[in-house]
């Protein structure tokens, strides 16, 4: 349900990935004749076992994939919020959106005002606007569905002081003052407890904090620097210790024991599967503007490269269950290019369409 981010995301936005609710696995998907492989030998369709090994790296050309089933997580096609549970909605006005989530029958959608503010919408399982509350500037879902947390003070202007809250379904927000930090996001929520990142000066590194919502105070984790998600169960960390002009090198770590499990100057670490069987990873070069052109499945107990799936562009990226990714692929680097969700299984890199080929605004969420 990430930052200026330092990963593949276009806007400033804390969209947690980790907050994505573990779906049936691909025994469920239609079978489907698949795409071309890197090596040239075409893929089995994706409910199939291939007669031999995958290969480690995957090309996607999304125009010649089949057709599979609808994205289980929530997504923004156009103007409409799609996908996991709930009916399709459409978003009034032409705001940008930049992230979207759902608490239980709501559809919670942050939308771009200017370059520095945006504001959150909250509708209905109908549509009607329910509220907007201005200057949010990130926004996370948790997995079961059941809470939202989200934040006010992670604008880019160097203003010091931020706001974060947590809401239940039908309850009033609860929230935490953090007048010292400088562009706090929201990374993520589990249950009661909201994890977010901040500096203490402006353009300062930032670090990782927990938030038990039944505290009053939040729970700084200094030792890991410039996080970039946390797992479901709350129990690892991705981050990036290693920062410079040349690249970056990243590292999972253990919340509860601060050891650093593994660390990568290879990929650029992202978000966790539900499952934590694997760790999203990006190129380790800070990329262009407009996406990055490989996403990689990391193994995340070792760090091994499980697969390689290369497009023109990929946005964003997201684990849709602990075997499959689902990417936001485009024909160009240009937001007007044709785009699609595709997804891959990561024990057979195979792919299919998980939505039909668009011009229209694409935005996965949480």
């Amino acid at each position: 349900m990430e930052q200026v981010s330092k990963r593949n995301r276009p806007l400033v936005i804390a969209v947690a990935a980790v907050a994505v609710a573990a779906v049936a696995g691909g025994g469920m998907l239609a079978a489907a004749r698949g795409p071309e492989s890197q090596a040239g030998a075409a893929a089995a369709p994706l409910s199939q076992t291939p007669s031999s090994k995958p290969p480690l790296t995957v090309k996607i050309d999304a125009t010649k994939l089949a057709t599979g089933r609808d994205p289980q997580v929530v997504y923004v096609r156009g103007r409409t919020v799609m996908g996991g549970v709930g009916n399709p909605v459409k978003v009034p006005g032409t705001r940008d959106i930049t992230a979207v989530t759902r608490l239980w029958d709501e559809t919670w959608t942050l939308q771009v005002d200017t370059a520095v503010r945006s504001t959150l919408v909250v509708q209905d399982s109908q549509g009607k606007v329910l509220r907007q509350v201005k200057d949010i500037d990130s926004l996370a879902g948790s997995a079961d569905g059941q809470a939202v947390g989200y934040a006010a003070g992670g604008d880019s202007d160097g203003t010091q002081g931020a706001t974060v809250y947590y809401e239940l379904p039908g309850r009033p927000a609860v929230t935490l003052t953090q007048p010292k930090a400088y562009g706090l996001q929201v990374l993520s929520v589990t249950g009661r407890t909201v994890f977010f990142r901040s500096a203490t000066t402006a353009g300062g590194t930032e670090t990782l904090s927990r938030w038990d919502v039944d505290q009053k105070t939040a729970v700084p984790i200094s030792r890991v620097t410039s996080p970039q998600a946390v797992t479901v169960d709350a129990t690892l960390t991705s981050s990036l210790p290693v920062f410079t002009d040349s690249g970056v090198c990243s590292a999972v770590t253990e919340l509860a024991t601060g050891l650093q499990r593994w660390k990568t100057c290879e990929n650029r670490l992202d978000t966790f599967s539900p499952g934590n069987a694997f760790v999203l990873a990006l190129p380790p070069n800070t990329g262009g503007p407009f996406g990055v052109d490989t996403v990689s499945a990391l193994n995340a107990k070792t760090g091994t490269v499980i697969r390689n799936w290369t497009a023109p562009t990929i946005v964003r990226q997201l684990a849709e269950d602990d075997d499959h990714v689902l990417l936001e692929w485009y024909a160009d680097v240009d937001a007007r290019s044709r785009s699609a969700v595709v997804r891959c299984t990561v024990s057979t890199g195979q792919c299919e369409l998980a939505t039909p080929l668009s011009t229209e605004h694409l935005l996965l969420g949480s």
